[in-house]
């Protein structure tokens, strides 16, 4: 028997909700999102916590699939966060507009 693990993202601005599936092809457990930053692999960095390789095994199969939802949900996730910050720096250019517009407040006095 093949185990497939998938994960849903539900929230109330994703009414139809986000499903991830590992997809065909390649999975290890070596996943891009979970590493250390390129950053500090540049730095000369090591990753202490690198995971094992997956076994050839149901079990170590499922382990790699995991990894590569996993990636999925992380990269979903962050650019959720990104659109959620351009909306937020968004509202923040709107409200000194606002503030200058209406309220009559200097453009050099808004922090």
């Amino acid at each position: 028997m093949t185990l497939i693990p998938t994960a849903e993202y539900t929230a109330p601005d994703v009414p139809e909700g986000r499903k991830f599936y590992p997809g065909d092809g390649e999975h290890t457990t070596y996943g891009h999102t979970t590493q250390i930053s390129d950053v500090v692999i540049k730095a000369g960095g090591e990753d202490r916590d690198r995971p094992s390789e997956a076994k050839d095994t149901p079990l170590g199969h499922l382990r790699a699939k995991l990894t590569t939802i996993q990636d999925q949900v992380n990269v979903f996730l962050t650019e959720r966060m990104k659109q959620e910050n351009l909306k937020l720096s968004g509202k923040e250019e709107e409200d000194i507009e606002r503030r200058i517009l209406d309220d009559g407040v200097d453009e050099d006095d808004v922090e």
